[in-house]
C-alpha cells in the first residue's frame, strides 16, 4: 500500500461499501439507517486493521476513513428519506446535489493526496501547469547561489549541527564555479564539471564529489552521481537527465574530515 493509488482504493472502497449497504438493505431488509450502521462496522473493522499493518501517512487514512463511512451515511440518508414517505418517492434533487458534492469531493482530495505523496509527472506539468520562471530560469543552468543544507528542515534535531556547519563552510571560503560546458538538451548527453578552489584561489584536490539532481515534481527521477577528478580542482561527468524543464541541484564535497555542501538550479531544454 506504500504506493497506492487513492483514487483506485477510494472507489474500491465506496463500491465495496454501497454492495454491503444495498445487500443489508434489499437482500437481508433492514431497514436503511441500521443498513449504514451495519455497513460502517463492518467496512472499517476490515480496513483499520488493514491500515495499521500497511500504514502510510494519517492524511491516507483519514481520507479513507472519511470517504468509506460517508458512503454508507449518505445512502442511509438517501433510503432513509424514501422509507418515511408513502410509496417510495423519486429521487430528490437535494439528493443529487449531496451525492454530486461527494463525487467532487472523493476526486480533488485523492488528487491532492497523490499529488502530494508521487509528485507530478513531466505530462500533467506541461499540461495544467505554467512553466515556473521560464525565462530566467534558462539562465541558471550553472547557478550555485550558496551554501545552504539541502534537507536540515526536514531534520529540526540537527539544526544546530547546521548552523555550525553553515559558519565552518563560511570560515573555509571554498568556491565552486563552472558547471554545464554546453546547455543541456533532453536526449542529448551533456558535460557537467565544476571547479573547486580554497579562499586563496588554489585548486582542492583529491575530494570525493557527489552531485544530485532533484526533481521537483518527482523524486522518481532523482539521479545522484560522483564526480570523477579530471584535472586539479577540476571534476566532471557526461550527464543526460531524463526530463526536460527545471531540476535543483545538491552538491557536496567531501575532503577527509571537510565537508561542504552547496545547492542550485538548472533548465533542461526540450528536444528542438
Amino acid at each position: 500500500m506504500e504506493h497506492q493509488n487513492i483514487a483506485l482504493t477510494l472507489g474500491v472502497g465506496v463500491l465495496i461499501s454501497s454492495a454491503l449497504f444495498f445487500f443489508f438493505h434489499k437482500t437481508l431488509k433492514r431497514p436503511g439507517k441500521l443498513s449504514s450502521l451495519l455497513t460502517i462496522l463492518v467496512v472499517q473493522a476490515i480496513y483499520i486493521p488493514l491500515a495499521a499493518t500497511h500504514w502510510v501517512g494519517l492524511d491516507v487514512f483519514a481520507i479513507h476513513f472519511a470517504f468509506y463511512t460517508m458512503t454508507a451515511v449518505l445512502l442511509g440518508v438517501v433510503v432513509g428519506s424514501r422509507e418515511g414517505k408513502t410509496g417510495g418517492g423519486g429521487f430528490h434533487w437535494g439528493h443529487g446535489i449531496i451525492v454530486g458534492f461527494f463525487m467532487i469531493l472523493v476526486m480533488v482530495d485523492s488528487t491532492i493526496i497523490t499529488l502530494a505523496n508521487s509528485g507530478a509527472s513531466a505530462d500533467f506539468i506541461r499540461r495544467f501547469l505554467p512553466d515556473p520562471q521560464r525565462e530566467s530560469a534558462k539562465n541558471v543552468v550553472s547557478a550555485f547561489p550558496g551554501t545552504v543544507s539541502h534537507n536540515f528542515d526536514k531534520k529540526y534535531d540537527l539544526y544546530n549541527n547546521y548552523i555550525a556547519q553553515l559558519k565552518t563552510q563560511k570560515e573555509r571560503g571554498w568556491k565552486i564555479g563552472d558547471g554545464w560546458l554546453e546547455k543541456p538538451v533532453l536526449g542529448k548527453t551533456s558535460l557537467f564539471r565544476i571547479q573547486i578552489s580554497d579562499r586563496d584561489g588554489q585548486a582542492v584536490t583529491g575530494g570525493k564529489v557527489v552531485v544530485s539532481f532533484l526533481r521537483p515534481s518527482d523524486n522518481k527521477l532523482d539521479v545522484q552521481l560522483e564526480l570523477p577528478e579530471s584535472a586539479p580542482g577540476h571534476y566532471g561527468l557526461p550527464v543526460q537527465l531524463p526530463a526536460p524543464g527545471m531540476w535543483g541541484m545538491v552538491i557536496t564535497v567531501t575532503r577527509g574530515e571537510e565537508v561542504h555542501e552547496i545547492k542550485g538550479e538548472t533548465w533542461v531544454e526540450e528536444k528542438p
